[in-house]
C-alpha cells in the first residue's frame, strides 16, 4: 500500500505542469495539429515568413508581461508601435542616418511610457484609463508626424529587418535579446527581485522602503521602448511606416500575456512563457486561415484560447481540491438532481 500511495504521489506530481509549463504543451500540439490539418503552414517557407511576425508580437508580449506583473495594464500599445515606425522614419529621413532616427524614437518612447507610469503612480489613476487616454494623445501626435501619410522605410532599418543570421530572422534574435535580458535581470538581480516584491505586495514593499513608484515608472517606460522597437522593425519587415500599424498588437499582444500563464494578480509572470505564446497565437492565426475563416474566426479562436488558457492555469487547483473533497463532484452532481426532480414536481 505504501508503494501504491507513493506511485501516485509521483504520478501526480509529474502531472503537474505549472503555471508556464500549459504553453509549451499547447504549441507542440498546435504544430503537431498543423502538421495534419494544414501542412502547407508548416512548410519552411511558410514558417519563415511566420517568425518575423511572430517576434514583433513576442517583444510587444514582453512589454505587456512586465506592466502585468505591476498590476498594470497598458493599452497604449496602438500608438507607440506606430510611433516607432513613423517617427524612424521621419527623423531617420530628416537627419540623414538612420541609427541616429532610432535613437531619437527610443528615447521619445521612453519619455512617453514614463509619462504614463506617473499617471499610474503620482496621479493614481487606474492603468487601463490611464493608458488609453494618453493613447489617443500619442495618436495624436503619431499623426502629427506623419502628416496622416505612409513613410517609406529607411534602407538601413530595412536592410536590418529583412536580414538573416545562422538562417533565422533578425527579428527573431532581436526578441530573443529582450527575453534573455530581461529573464536575467528578473531572476540574477536584486532588481529583478524587488520588482516581483513590488508587483506581489506593493504596500509592503513601500512600507519596507522599496521606491514603488519608481519601478512603475520604469516599468512603463521600458514597455514602452518595447512597443517602439516593434514598430521599427515592422516597418522593416513591410517595407513602409504608418500611423494605423498598431491595432494588429493590441489584443493579441494582451492575449499572448495570458495564454503564457501570466495572472493579472502581479507578482509572477515568465517572459519566455509569454513569448512562446505569441509563437502559438500567430501560428494559431495561420492554421485557421489555412482552414478557411475569415477575421471574425480568428477572433473567435482567440477568445476560445484565452478561456482554456486561464482554465488551465486553474487546473491543479480543481485536482487538488477534488482530491481533499472525494465527494464534492459527486455531491455537486446530486443537488443538481434533486433540483431538478423538484422542478419537476413544481411542474406537475
Amino acid at each position: 500500500m505504501p508503494a501504491a500511495t507513493s506511485g501516485s504521489r509521483t504520478r501526480h506530481r509529474s502531472f503537474k505542469v505549472g503555471d508556464f509549463g500549459w504553453i509549451w504543451i499547447a504549441t507542440v500540439a498546435l504544430f503537431l495539429v498543423s502538421l495534419v490539418i494544414a501542412p502547407g503552414t508548416m512548410r519552411p517557407t511558410s514558417l519563415m515568413a511566420m517568425l518575423p511576425f511572430a517576434s514583433l508580437l513576442a517583444i510587444v508580449a514582453i512589454g505587456q508581461t512586465v506592466v502585468i506583473q505591476l498590476r498594470g495594464l497598458d493599452m497604449s500599445v496602438v500608438a507607440l508601435v506606430a510611433l516607432g515606425g513613423v517617427m524612424a522614419a521621419r527623423f531617420g529621413a530628416d537627419l540623414g542616418m538612420d541609427g541616429l532616427g532610432v535613437a531619437v524614437t527610443l528615447l521619445a518612447a521612453l519619455v512617453l511610457g514614463a509619462f504614463n507610469g506617473v499617471l499610474v503612480s503620482r496621479i493614481n489613476i487606474m492603468p487601463i484609463v490611464a493608458t488609453l487616454a494618453s493613447n489617443a494623445i500619442f495618436l495624436g501626435l503619431v499623426r502629427m508626424i506623419s502628416g496622416n501619410r505612409v513613410s517609406v522605410t529607411p534602407p538601413g532599418i530595412e536592410a536590418f529587418a529583412s536580414s538573416k543570421l545562422l538562417g533565422l530572422p533578425a527579428t527573431l534574435w532581436v526578441a530573443v535579446a529582450f527575453i534573455a535580458v530581461v529573464a536575467f535581470v528578473m531572476n540574477r538581480t536584486r532588481l529583478g527581485r524587488e520588482y516581483r516584491f513590488v508587483g506581489a505586495a506593493p504596500r509592503m514593499a513601500l512600507a519596507a522602503g522599496i521606491n514603488v513608484n519608481a519601478y512603475i515608472i520604469g516599468t512603463y517606460a521600458f514597455a514602452s521602448a518595447c512597443f517602439a522597437v516593434t514598430g521599427i522593425l515592422l516597418s522593416g519587415v513591410i517595407g513602409s511606416a504608418s500611423h494605423i500599424a498598431g491595432p494588429e498588437y493590441l489584443l493579441p499582444g494582451i492575449a499572448a500575456v495570458v495564454v503564457g500563464g501570466t495572472a493579472f494578480g502581479g507578482g509572477t509572470g515568465s517572459v519566455l512563457a509569454s513569448a512562446v505564446a505569441a509563437l502559438f497565437m500567430v501560428q494559431l492565426g495561420q492554421l485557421v486561415l489555412a482552414m478557411g475563416a475569415g477575421t471574425a474566426g480568428q477572433l473567435l479562436v482567440q477568445a476560445v484560447a484565452v478561456v482554456v488558457a486561464t482554465a488551465l492555469r486553474n487546473f491543479d487547483d480543481i485536482l487538488r481540491l477534488l482530491k481533499r473533497n472525494p465527494r464534492l463532484a459527486a455531491g455537486a452532481s446530486v443537488a443538481a438532481s434533486k433540483q431538478d426532480l423538484e422542478k419537476g414536481t413544481t411542474q406537475s
